[in-house]
């Protein structure tokens, strides 16, 4: 009798279903794990399917966690000390939800040696590192933009960055784009259920619309679930044509805009970006037939206290396009050894202002993403020191930009001056 993925100890899909490739060619299982060196560079699919290193993560999947698991899900499994919720689980419940038929097949996979590949699902970080905006809790290598800016403020994360790349803050490569584009026309696209694209700016990068349209033009759109991930501000033409061009194509389309907070607070955090283009775009695509719109946000250190007003920003859109819009949910950790916008950031007086802010603003629609909020303030540590350092490259970008934290967050004020 086959096993049922219940039954696995802590199980996640993503190792035996999904690709994600970065922008320098490396592929692993999933885009929530951070940059290690666990996985190999420049390897084809083919190769990356049956390396030792993914066996041996698979394995623990199967068989319970061990070091491979500890040093790849540590995102899933900090969320997890506090919530129900995680990425992990939210990958169960897409093939129980959304893909039972595909939910079957995997559990059937994982009973044979696995040595053939079973990729549905893939993201493609194109290569390219091309962003119009810069992010505070970004980096280099998701943005020529910050990269240039890190160069003139001197950010930390930047020398790693140009010893791979020489003296350049925008990384290009044609090569390896159509290299990976051929490599997934002979061995993925015909069984793929999902295709991910992010960025980078994703709608800026020419790539990205190479890919669609080989998918296109092979006559396989029609079968596959495009997900894209923008931050809503850009939907320039290549070869004449734009993304909604595109979309039309394909079975379904869910387009993920990435904020860190609603209206001006967002200018601030994705500076240099403009509010109403990005709600404007946001009601052009959930326009779309096959479309539906999900605002996501991380969960950082200048935007945690400010999560509840992305909720009640997304109720009055739902009530303008019940259809066409997710409601909300409160995003990804920004976690790891090489972060310094974490929420262990958050002095023990502002994470109480913050907890108030809550009470006072209240959904019962979102218990479960509220009280995941209230136990980060209540349950991690606060570090000092890094919320110093953290404030040090605050204070940096709004020299350099002619911005203030404190316009918007005041509550920084005592550690700000």
């Amino acid at each position: 009798m086959t096993k049922k993925l219940e039954e696995y100890e802590w199980f996640c899909p993503q190792p035996f279903m999904n690709i994600v490739t970065d922008i320098f060619g490396t592929t692993y299982p999933c885009c929530v794990i951070k940059y290690n060196s666990y996985w190999d560079r420049n390897q084809t699919i083919e190769e990356y399917s049956k390396s030792d290193k993914l066996k041996q993560f698979r394995k623990e999947m199967l068989e319970g966690p061990g070091p491979a698991v500890a040093l790849n899900c540590e995102v899933c499994i900090e969320q997890e000390k506090h919530s129900p919720e995680s990425h992990r689980k939210t990958y169960n419940g897409y093939l129980d939800y959304e893909k039972p038929e595909l939910k079957k097949e995997l559990e059937e996979y994982l009973e044979t040696d696995m040595d053939t590949p079973f990729v549905r699902t893939m993201e493609w970080i194109a290569p390219s590192n091309f962003c119009n905006l810069r992010c505070h809790m970004c980096g280099p290598y998701n943005s020529s933009s910050i990269a240039a800016e890190d160069k003139k403020i001197g950010q930390s994360k930047l020398p790693t960055f140009i010893r791979q790349l020489g003296n350049k803050t925008l990384y290009e490569d044609d090569e390896e784009a159509e290299r990976f584009i051929a490599e997934c026309d002979e061995f993925i696209f015909d069984n793929l259920v999902e295709l991910k694209m992010t960025g980078g700016e994703t709608l800026a990068i020419k790539y990205n619309y190479d890919m669609m349209k080989r998918v296109v033009d092979g006559g396989l759109a029609k079968n596959i679930d495009l997900r894209i991930t923008t931050n809503g501000t850009l939907t320039p033409k290549f070869d004449g044509k734009d993304v909604f061009d595109y979309i039309a194509e394909f079975k379904s389309c869910q387009i993920n805009i990435s904020i860190e907070g609603w209206g001006k607070r967002n200018e601030y955090i994705r500076y240099p970006s403009k509010w109403d283009v990005i709600y404007r775009n946001a009601k052009r695509f959930a326009s779309l037939e096959n479309t539906k719109v999900l605002f996501v946000s991380t969960i950082n250190s200048i935007n945690v206290g400010y999560l509840w007003e992305i909720a009640e920003g997304m109720d009055h859109l739902l009530e303008e396009y019940p259809d066409s819009f997710y409601t909300f949910s409160s995003g990804s950790l920004v976690w790891g050894s090489e972060e310094i916008y974490v929420i262990t950031n958050v002095p023990p007086d502002i994470r109480e202002y913050y907890a108030q802010l809550y009470f006072e603003n209240w959904n019962k629609k979102y218990n479960q993403d509220f009280k995941k909020i209230l136990d980060y303030f209540d349950t991690l540590p606060y570090d000092e020191e890094l919320m110093h350092k953290m404030m040090n490259d605050v204070k940096s970008r709004d020299v350099h930009r002619g911005t203030c934290l404190l316009d918007l967050a005041p509550e920084w004020k005592p550690y700000y001056e």
